[in-house]
């Protein structure tokens, strides 16, 4: 054996040249991965821009965000409720919303938002519901309603109906009595009665009629 490969100076050029060759199969490594760690850095933002480059939309695992020059206009995300795992989405906008209807859900709860109205309800039961006509409440087993109504057409008022009978009505003379000259600027009190002896009675300032079924 030749005592010169044992040398120190021997052990130190081998070393050396150990050296290298990890530092070349390291480079070799990383020239092989970084591609594919870099595609993978990419796939969790996606990055959608105009052409001018003013409005950019970023998607990402934390939802969806919408800019312009940079400044935030809306985010679509997540929030996380109390101390729990339970998740909601949160949604911040600024500007304009246009949506032809909303349904917005929870449990048995639901609201419907549209141009013409906005309701409630509860289960297969509608609790409320408010158009630019009339404001209508309703209990949750469906017997008792109130209605209040300014309609554009005909005559409003406030009745009060239990299981679909008016039992209680308050408005101009014109929603409870007709004629060729429908008095508009008189009030009236209409009174239902469907017990065993049904009758209704109709008050206004000059007067009271009761009527019956006999």
């Amino acid at each position: 054996m030749d005592k010169s490969e044992n040398s120190p100076s021997s052990r130190v050029v081998h070393m050396k040249r150990e050296l290298m060759l990890w530092r070349v199969l390291a480079l070799a490594i990383t020239l092989v991965f970084a591609p594919a760690f870099a595609q993978e850095k990419q796939q969790k933002e996606i990055h959608l821009a105009s052409a001018d480059g003013r409005q950019v939309m970023v998607l990402s695992s934390r939802g969806i965000e919408l800019s312009d020059k940079g400044k935030m206009l809306g985010q679509i995300g997540f929030e996380t409720i109390g101390d729990g795992e339970e998740q909601d989405v949160l949604i911040e906008l600024s500007g304009q919303i246009s949506a032809t209807r909303v349904f917005v859900e929870e449990e048995k709860n639901r609201l419907s938002l549209r141009a013409t109205g906005v309701a409630f309800a509860e289960g297969f039961t509608q609790r409320a519901m408010f158009t630019p006509d009339a404001l209508s409440l309703q209990a949750s087993t469906g017997h008792s309603k109130i209605i209040l109504a300014t309609p554009s057409q005909g005559v409003g008022g406030l009745d009060f109906v239990e299981d679909g009978k008016l039992i209680l009505g308050l408005g101009p003379v014109a929603k409870f009595r007709g004629g060729n000259l429908p008095r508009r600027d008189s009030g009236a009190i209409h009174i239902g009665d469907f017990g065993p002896d049904p009758k209704t009675r109709l008050i206004t300032a000059s007067e009271s009629q009761l009527h019956t079924t006999h």
